[in-house]
């Protein structure tokens, strides 16, 4: 089962799935999951545009966990495009080898 940091995220199916490698040694999955709320801040000091939420569909990241496999734990940002997320999953990982 997804740990992820939003439950209703966590019925998410994910729309693309990697293998990464950290530190040359120890291998983890990486998903990107479409989503219809973006997610915003809460911070009253953001611009409106990012302090609420926006429904809206996007598209976030999440890693497993190292040590735990099968929870998707860390998330790695949300993106109005496969392509975004697909591209900062790539610049982010030394490698990432798409399933």
């Amino acid at each position: 089962m997804m740990n992820m940091f939003n439950d209703d995220i966590s019925n998410a199916f994910p729309v693309k799935r990697g293998k990464c490698t950290y530190a040359n040694t120890t291998e983890y999955e990486v998903i990107i999951v479409k989503w219809h709320i973006l997610y915003g801040t809460g911070d009253y000091e953001d611009p409106i545009e990012i302090q609420e939420d926006q429904n809206v569909d996007c598209y976030y990241i999440f890693h497993e966990n190292l040590i735990k496999k099968g929870d998707f734990n860390a998330g790695g940002g949300a993106f109005l495009s496969l392509k975004d997320a697909i591209a900062s999953v790539e610049s982010d990982q030394y490698f990432v080898k798409w399933l």
